[in-house]
C-alpha cells in the first residue's frame, strides 16, 4: 500500500465516522427537543437525559476530529509558505501536521489518564449512576485515532479526494 493510498483510506474512514457522528448529534438534538416538549407540556422529562447528553456529545464530537484533520479542515496559515516558495510550503505543511499529530497524541494520553482516574475513583453519572469512564475511554480512542490520521496526512501533500 502506497503512502498516498494510506492517506486516502484514512480520509474515507474518517469521513464515514464523521457522518455517523453527525447523525448521532442530530439524533441527540431531536431527543433533547423531545425532552423539552415533554418537560413543558407534561412536566415529565426524560429521566437521566442530561447525564447521557453531556457524555454522548463529547463522544460524538471526538468522533468528528479525525475527519477535520484528514480533510485538513484545521486552521492553516498559507501566506508564509506561498511567499517562501513550494519547498518551504511543503516543509511548513509537514511541520504543521507533525505538531498537530503530537498535540492529539498528548490529548489522547490525557483523556486516557482521565478515563482511568474516573474508573479508579468510581465516578458515576449524577442521575443514572452509570460509570462515566467508558465514555471517556471512547473519547480517548477517537482522539488517538485522530493522532494516527494526523500522521497519515504526512504521507500525502495533495488535497484529499
Amino acid at each position: 500500500m502506497s503512502l498516498s493510498t494510506l492517506h486516502r483510506h484514512a480520509f474515507t474512514f474518517s469521513e464515514l465516522l464523521a457522518g455517523c457522528a453527525i447523525a448521532g448529534l442530530l439524533l441527540l438534538a431531536m431527543v433533547t427537543t423531545l425532552d423539552i416538549l415533554l418537560r413543558y407540556l407534561f412536566a415529565s422529562p426524560i429521566h437521566g437525559l442530561a447525564d447521557v447528553t453531556a457524555l454522548a456529545a463529547a463522544v460524538l464530537l471526538a468522533a468528528c476530529m479525525p475527519y477535520v484533520v484528514a480533510s485538513r479542515g484545521n486552521i492553516m496559515i498559507d501566506f508564509l509558505g506561498r511567499l517562501l516558495g513550494r519547498q518551504a510550503h511543503r516543509g511548513l505543511n509537514l511541520l504543521g501536521a507533525t505538531i498537530t499529530g503530537l498535540f492529539f497524541a498528548a490529548m489522547a494520553w490525557q483523556c486516557a489518564r482521565f478515563a482511568l482516574d474516573m474508573k479508579a475513583n468510581g465516578e458515576v453519572m449524577a442521575i443514572l449512576r452509570w460509570p462515566v469512564w467508558p465514555w471517556w475511554t471512547v473519547v480517548a480512542g477517537f482522539i488517538a485515532l485522530t493522532t494516527l490520521i494526523a500522521f497519515a496526512t504526512l504521507t500525502d501533500q495533495g488535497e484529499p479526494t
